[in-house]
């Protein structure tokens, strides 16, 4: 092959290239400097699948306990204490946008009014928990182009908005 003859394939490929590669007039745009539709990608996430269980017992956020040292001693927990907020974000969310998809507040803590008395034996405890909304949801992720389309799905989160009045007291 001669010089020329390979100058004129290589310019029959090129030629070729942006029908094969799907370019349209919008790229040829790009090229001279314009922003080609085509480029401008995006993403966001949403949470589906949302639903919410009222006065659940998080038994996994201990507020308060009263240990008996002494047979048959009484118990009384009276105090502000601080119960945590639970958020599982990621997926594309962070845990403020997760927090106000659920229209829940974006404070970690909660103060909460403890206010319990029992009889317990001696080395058992009373123990306060915090009673509030048990939210679970799916995190859906998108990508947009010209068109939107879905990317993903995570598996089930939760999240815990303690109630400032209410708890759950219990010996163990």
């Amino acid at each position: 092959m001669t010089r020329r003859s390979t100058a004129r394939a290589a310019g029959a490929v090129l030629t070729l290239l942006p029908t094969v590669l799907g370019a349209t007039a919008a790229h040829a745009n790009a090229r001279e400097g314009e922003i080609s539709p085509r480029a401008a990608v995006g993403h966001y996430s949403k949470l589906i699948n949302k639903t919410a269980k009222k006065n659940y017992t998080n038994s996994k956020n201990e507020i308060a306990r009263c240990t008996a040292q002494t047979k048959g001693m009484t118990c009384m927990i009276n105090k502000t204490s601080a119960a945590t907020r639970t958020i599982d974000a990621g997926f594309g969310l962070s845990y403020n946008a997760v927090a106000g998809s659920l229209n829940i507040s974006k404070a970690r803590t909660q103060s909460v009014s403890v206010t319990c008395t029992a009889k317990v034996n001696k080395g058992h405890s009373l123990v306060a928990y915090p009673i509030g909304t048990r939210y679970k949801y799916k995190i859906e992720k998108h990508i947009t182009t010209p068109l939107d389309y879905k990317a993903g799905t995570s598996g089930w989160k939760y999240a815990f908005d303690p109630s400032p009045a209410k708890v759950s007291c219990k010996v163990i």
